[in-house]
């Protein structure tokens, strides 16, 4: 007869790296799915990545948000720094993380998600393996 009491196993997770892309659960009898499209990276010197933050930004502003304010601080901040002699690749990939972040919240981000996906994988391409982590907020992951 099986035990019906529940289990006192330790079930905490402990991740040494990254884990972008993976799904870690802990219990019994569970069932996740991952749906991520995995692509290329460009190389980065072939980003214009002036044209790609004015890319978001248009595919941005067809969102109805109550944030809308917020995203286009977040990428006015990144295309001022971009602006700049030295743009700070760290500062341009926090401002774009942030306007993606309010965004998600916005009615229609699910369907602005396919026109984001091209320019988000460049934008992360030219900013670096750090900022990899946008890419799943398009449901994208990627080939390295």
């Amino acid at each position: 007869m099986a035990d019906s009491q529940p289990s006192s196993q330790n079930r905490s997770v402990s991740i040494g790296g990254n884990a972008i892309g993976a799904i870690i659960q802990t219990g019994d009898s569970n069932q996740a799915s991952l749906d991520f499209q995995s692509v290329p990276l460009p190389d980065p010197q072939s980003v214009d990545i002036q044209a790609t933050l004015t890319a978001i930004r248009d595919a941005l502003s067809q969102l109805d948000s109550s944030d809308r304010k917020k995203i286009d601080n977040a990428l006015s901040e990144a295309e001022d720094e971009l602006k700049k002699p030295q743009p700070d690749k760290d500062e341009i990939g926090q401002a774009l993380e942030r306007a993606v972040k309010y965004a998600e919240k916005a009615n229609g981000f699910a369907v602005a998600v396919e026109k984001l996906k091209p320019h988000i994988t460049n934008a992360v391409s030219w900013l670096g393996e750090n900022w990899l982590p946008i890419l799943a907020k398009v449901g994208l992951t990627a080939i390295l």
